[in-house]
């Protein structure tokens, strides 16, 4: 009887030890894959902002394509905008502090 007890306990300790080891594993790769899972949210908010700014730079240039048809007037018209759009932000910033 007190052998078979002996043995249960040497059996449950092992298993223990088992469950352990898995749990520590599993807890490392949830880190891992936590830390990774950051860095992936990070990357695509940056891309993210840098997608949105193109998509202002094309919705600039359709409209500057619309106004000139020529380079020269394309430039131009590139300019004008860009310098509109300085004085849009700098009243922004104006208007903030």
């Amino acid at each position: 009887m007190a052998s078979q007890l002996h043995d249960t306990l040497a059996r449950i300790v092992s298993k223990t030890s088992i469950l352990m080891e898995k749990y520590q594993a599993l807890e490392a790769r949830n880190h891992e894959l936590s830390e990774k899972l950051s860095m992936m949210e990070s990357d695509n908010e940056i891309l993210r902002r840098e997608v949105e700014k193109l998509q202002h730079d094309v919705s600039y240039l359709r409209m500057s394509h619309t106004i000139a048809s020529t380079p020269e007037q394309v430039r131009s018209s590139q300019a004008i905008i860009s310098r509109i759009v300085r004085d849009i932000d700098r009243c922004i910033a104006q208007l903030n502090t």
